[in-house]
This record gives structure tokens, sequence and C-alpha cells, in this order.
């Protein structure tokens, strides 16, 4: 009997997503957890031999589009002011632009992609806190219409909307990102006690 081939269209299951961080030179010496649906993984990276240790957490969750990345970090001040930040409280970082043209997808390695990205990111953020100018291209989407049109609604109106976006939001994948995000933001508070 043959082997069953793995194609390149077909997407990696959880367990290959998460071996490809476990078993990436760059990441190997993380800790993480593998679920049924999603999986965690936190390694320290230093982009280049004079660089800081940063410490990582890559979160994916099987119903969410693609893998989240937070530098997890007592000092964030600096890091909060950074170029390409999907959230800058959390320090969730922009790898790529997510919306369809391919440059993430679930059939690539994340060692390849999210990994190598990320020391990208963290080598161009250091430039940029020396230089002032961010050399690491990239781009934003722009705002969605409904941002534009909510920003003309009054206070009141405002938080009733963002009330519903917050319950419409409230998925699994969502939950679960959130709630490992926290914990593990705790676990590294206490390590520095």
């Amino acid at each position: 009997m043959l082997a069953k081939q793995v194609s390149k269209y077909q997407n990696l299951s959880i367990v290959e997503m998460y071996n490809s961080i476990a078993m990436c030179n760059h990441a190997k010496h993380g800790y993480g957890h593998l679920g049924t649906n999603s999986f965690y993984w936190v390694y320290d990276a230093q982009p280049s031999a004079l660089s800081e240790v940063y410490r990582i957490l890559v979160i994916y969750h099987k119903d969410y589009y693609s893998p989240s990345v937070y530098i997890l970090s007592d000092d964030i001040s600096q890091l909060s002011k950074a170029p390409h930040l999907y959230d800058r409280e959390k320090i969730r970082l922009c790898l790529y632009y997510p919306t369809g043209n391919g440059e993430w997808t679930k059939r690539d390695s994340l060692c390849n992609t999210i990994i190598a990205w990320t020391d990208l990111w963290l080598y161009y953020y250091e430039a940029w806190l020396y230089s002032g100018e961010w050399k690491g291209g990239g781009i934003h989407p722009p705002p969605k219409v409904e941002e534009v049109e909510e920003k003309k609604l009054s206070p009141l109106k405002r938080i009733r909307g963002e009330k519903k976006k917050k319950k419409k939001k409230n998925s699994k994948a969502v939950n679960y990102i959130n709630r490992v995000y926290k914990k593990q933001k705790e676990k590294l508070l206490l390590e520095g006690e």
C-alpha cells in the first residue's frame, strides 16, 4: 500500500501546524498546548545576535482566519508605538495582509511563514527604534465603510453598536485566543516578580 501523499493544495492539520512550530529551529525551545481545534506556542525570539530577546505567543484556532502573534512583554511603552500592529494594547503583530491574497494559507508551514515573519518584524522594529522610519514595508487595509460611518454616530448609538459587535464577535475562536493571551501574559508577569 502506498503512503498517502500530502498535496501542496491540502490544508495542514492542527497537529501538522503545531509540529511545524514545535520543531522549528527558531522556536523549538518553547512550550505550548495542542488541543483538538486549536493550539498555542510560546517561545523566545532574538532576530539578531545583538537584539533583545522577545517572548512570543502564537495562537491558532481552526475557526479563526489566521494565527495571532503577540509579543508578551512587561515593557510595552515603545512596542505599542510601533507601526504594523493589529492591537496596540496587546501588541498583536501585523505580519502580512490577511485578506485572501495568498501570503499565508492553511497549507503553509508556520515555521517558514509566521515564525520567519515574526523574526523579520522584530528586526524591522529594532531598526525603527533606531531610525524612526519603518523599513519593513507592508500595507494596512483601508477602514471599513461601517467604521467611517460609526464615527459619525452619537456616543450613545456608538456604544450600542459596540455592544452588538462584541456579542457577534464572541465566538469560540476569539474567546480561546483572548483566554490564552490573558493566561500567558499573567504567567510572564508572575515570572518577573
